[in-house]
C-alpha cells in the first residue's frame, strides 16, 4: 500500500529562521484506477491511427502521474474514493516537475537536484519563492504532472488535457443519436438515457444498457452491443410550438427526478419539464423581460444522413446557464430552472459566442463543480477564472466525453 510523507519547510529570508511541519499522507485511488479501469474498453489500440501516449503521459509513475503539487487553503477529506477537489477550496499555489519559467505567483518550481528516486519511493522537493504560493495552507495533494503546470488554469495558461486515446465510430443515426443525444449515465445499473426531438411535434427517449465497467462475450467494442433497448416517444407539440425553432432547443438531466428542455423565443424562456418515472411532462413559458438569450442548443434534422449536435448552454445545481444574445455575447446568464425570477448574470467581456463547427461540441459544460467554456470557468463560488487555453484541441469549442454531456466519475 502506498503512503506518502511531506516535509513543509518554512525559511525567514531575513533571518534565516526555519519552520519545519511533518506529516503522513493518503494516497487515493487515482493512479491505481487509471491503470486498472478501462471504459467500454475504449483505452484499448482498436486501430493503428489511435494517439497513444502512456509512455510519455503515464510512466514513470512516480514522475508523471505523481509529478505535480497543489496546495490548497483548507484541508482536504481524507477519502482514497475523492480525487478532485471541491470548486471552493482556495488553489494557493502548484508546481510540476519542472523548473517554472513563467511569472505566475501561484506557481513553484521542481528541484531537479533533490527530486530523485529513493528505494521503494520518490523524493519530491518543490521550491516557492517568497512571491510564490502565498496564503495559508492548510493541505497539499500530489496531482498528474500537467495538473501542476496550471490546476484548472488562469491567465498564465491551462494545459490539463491528456489524450491517451483516439477512438472514432461511423455508424447511422439510429446509433449515432444514442450516444450524442445522452443527458445521463446510470452506473449503478449501467444505462445510458438520450433524448433526441425526432420531429416538431415530439421526441424519442431511449434508455440503453451501456456498461462501461465490464464487457460481455459479444460486446463489440465502439458501439452498442445486443442489448435491448428502450424507445419511447413522448408528445412535444406543446413546447416545440411554442419556441422560436423546434430544433434549436436543448434538453438536459436534471438534479431531481427530471429531465428538462429548454428554448427560447424573443425574451420567453420556454421550460419542458419531463418526469423520469412516468414520462408526463408540463410546459411553462415565462418572460425574461429585457433579456434575449442565444438559441441553447441545436439538433439535426433525423431526415439528415449525419448526426450533429451543440449545446450552448447547461445546468448546474438547478440553474440553467446560458449565453446572451444580440449586443450581449459577452454575457453569460444564470437562471435558477425552477424560480425564473432568480437570475444573476456573469460578464465575460468578450464575445463568448463560439463559430459553429461540424459535429458534436458543448459550448458550455458543466465539470464536477465548475461551469468550462472557452478561455474561462466558473467556479462553486460564482467566481470568473479567466484561462489562457493551451489545449491541444483545435477549434475553440469543448469536446466531451463519449459524445456525452455527462461527466463519469470513476
Amino acid at each position: 500500500m502506498l503512503k506518502g510523507k511531506s516535509v513543509i519547510e518554512l525559511t525567514d529570508v531575513r533571518t534565516k529562521k526555519k519552520e519545519i511541519y511533518e506529516d503522513e499522507n493518503l494516497i487515493t485511488n487515482a493512479v491505481p484506477d487509471l491503470l486498472r479501469l478501462n471504459p467500454s474498453g475504449l483505452m484499448y489500440p482498436i486501430f493503428k491511427t489511435n494517439a497513444e501516449e502512456y509512455k510519455e503521459e503515464i510512466f514513470p509513475i512516480a514522475n508523471k502521474c505523481y509529478g505535480g503539487i497543489l496546495l490548497f487553503e483548507a484541508p482536504l477529506d481524507e477519502n482514497s474514493n475523492k480525487y478532485i477537489a471541491p470548486a471552493n477550496n482556495k488553489i494557493i499555489g502548484y508546481a510540476s516537475n519542472d523548473v517554472n519559467s513563467t511569472d505566475a505567483p501561484k506557481r513553484g518550481s521542481a528541484n531537479l537536484t533533490e527530486s530523485t528516486p529513493i528505494e521503494n519511493g520518490y523524493k519530491f522537493v518543490w521550491d516557492f519563492s517568497t512571491s510564490q504560493a502565498n496564503g495559508r495552507i492548510s493541505s497539499l495533494a500530489l496531482t498528474h504532472y500537467r495538473g501542476g503546470k496550471y490546476f484548472y488554469g488562469d491567465a498564465h495558461g491551462r494545459d490539463p488535457f491528456l489524450l491517451l486515446n483516439k477512438t472514432k465510430m461511423y455508424s447511422d443515426r439510429v446509433i449515432t443519436d444514442i450516444y450524442q443525444g445522452c443527458v445521463e449515465y446510470d452506473i449503478e445499473n449501467s444505462t445510458l438515457i438520450s433524448i433526441w426531438p425526432k420531429n416538431e411535434t415530439s421526441i424519442e427517449i431511449v434508455k440503453l444498457r451501456e456498461s462501461i465497467t465490464d464487457i460481455g462475450l459479444n460486446d463489440p467494442i465502439f458501439t452498442k452491443g445486443n442489448y435491448q433497448e428502450e424507445r419511447t416517444i413522448v408528445d412535444a407539440k406543446e413546447f416545440f410550438d411554442k419556441v422560436y425553432y423546434w430544433k434549436e432547443t436543448c434538453f438536459y438531466n436534471g438534479p431531481d427526478d427530471y429531465w428538462y428542455g429548454f428554448g427560447t423565443k424573443y425574451n420567453k424562456l420556454i421550460r419542458m419539464k419531463i418526469s423520469k418515472k412516468d414520462y408526463s411532462t408540463t410546459v411553462d413559458e415565462w418572460s425574461l423581460n429585457d433579456i434575449s438569450l442565444y438559441k441553447l442548443g441545436d439538433y439535426k434534422d433525423q431526415d439528415s444522413s449525419y448526426c450533429e449536435r451543440r449545446a450552448y448552454s447547461c445546468i448546474k445545481d438547478s440553474y440553467l446557464y446560458a449565453i446572451g444574445a444580440g449586443n450581449d455575447y459577452n454575457l453569460l446568464y444564470k437562471i435558477n430552472i425552477n424560480n425564473p425570477v432568480d437570475i444573476s448574470k456573469f460578464d465575460l467581456e468578450y464575445d463568448i459566442q463560439r463559430t459553429t463547427y461540424s459535429g458534436e461540441y458543448m459550448y458550455l459544460f458543466n465539470w464536477g463543480d465548475y461551469i468550462l467554456g472557452n478561455k474561462f470557468s466558473i467556479n462553486r463560488n460564482d467566481e470568473i477564472i479567466r484561462r489562457d487555453d493551451k489545449t491541444e484541441y483545435e477549434g475553440r469549442s469543448i469536446p466531451y466525453l463519449m459524445s456525452t454531456p455527462i461527466q463519469l466519475d470513476l
